[in-house]
């Protein structure tokens, strides 16, 4: 036992070494994460890519009628929307949110006692669609009252 050396301990003045273990690493778990950062990463610069959504053109549809109609035209602004109750363009547009929606169910309930039963809004393409659902709402002041969205008409050839 005098000269037999064991490897549990130090044969010198040291500290005594333990034996090596080979590190051990599971990729699984990188190899999701990346698959799912791929992912992201994808949806969102396809996201990026599309600025606007290309709705689909309108079929069989009926012309309105704009004598049974309240029209409300609504048009973007420099930094809002700019609306105009009437298809006649005299007048100051509308810009504040509390006013247009105060004038908008006015005219509203005033064309229900007309037998006006239909709310057409006429909107330039770059107008938000939260600013026509806003202005929509005061459709619900009149009741029997039916939303008409304009669009734009195909070029016939």
């Amino acid at each position: 036992m005098h000269g037999e050396s064991n490897s549990e301990f130090s044969t010198g003045f040291g500290p005594k070494r333990k034996a090596v273990e080979d590190p051990e690493f599971d990729v699984t778990a990188m190899v999701d994460l990346v698959s799912l950062m791929n992912i992201y990463f994808l949806v969102a610069w396809v996201m990026a890519m599309q600025n606007e959504v290309d709705l689909p053109a309108a079929k069989n549809v009926v012309a309105g009628d704009p004598d049974a109609s309240v029209i409300v035209v609504i048009k973007q602004g420099d930094q809002r929307m700019e609306v105009k109750i009437g298809e006649d363009n005299e007048g100051e547009p509308l810009t504040d949110r509390a006013e247009i929606l105060k004038q908008v169910e006015a005219a509203v309930k005033a064309g229900s006692k007309e037998r006006k039963d239909t709310l057409l809004l006429k909107a330039e393409k770059e107008v938000a669609m939260k600013d026509i659902s806003f202005i929509a709402g005061a459709a619900a002041a009149a009741e029997n009252i039916k939303l008409r969205l304009a669009v734009l008409e195909k070029d016939k050839k």
